[in-house]
């Protein structure tokens, strides 16, 4: 009876449900979603179209963040290292709070440029 409890949890468990971010209307919400379900060509077509508008947004940085995280889980860190940059150029603040010198060191390690 045991095994049996221990099986019916494991496969409720199997069936996760989407992350919260999930179920937005809105370009970032939609590619936010893509890249938490590990769905990084969509994602990345997602952030790519909001970063290349250029608008002056808060929505913009994190945009440009996760296209930059995006670009590392494909495995493009000479992609990624500049966004990174960017984000620095920008708003040093939002650069130091979401770790991004830590990031671009991966980038650069990954690279061989350490």
């Amino acid at each position: 009876m045991h095994r049996v409890t221990l099986w019916i949890a494991l496969a409720v468990s199997a069936e996760a449900k989407p992350p919260s971010t999930c179920g937005g209307t809105d370009d970032y919400a939609k590619a936010l979603c893509a890249y938490q379900r590990r769905q990084f060509p969509e994602a990345e077509l997602g952030f790519r179209s909001i970063v290349e508008k250029n608008e002056i947004d808060p929505q913009t940085i994190r945009a440009i963040y996760f296209l930059a995280r995006t670009e590392m889980k494909r495995g493009r860190f000479d992609e990624a290292a500049p966004l990174f940059v960017r984000i620095y150029a920008m708003d040093p603040a939002f650069y130091a709070s979401w770790n991004c010198d830590f990031l671009l060191g991966e980038c650069r390690r990954a690279v061989g440029r350490d």
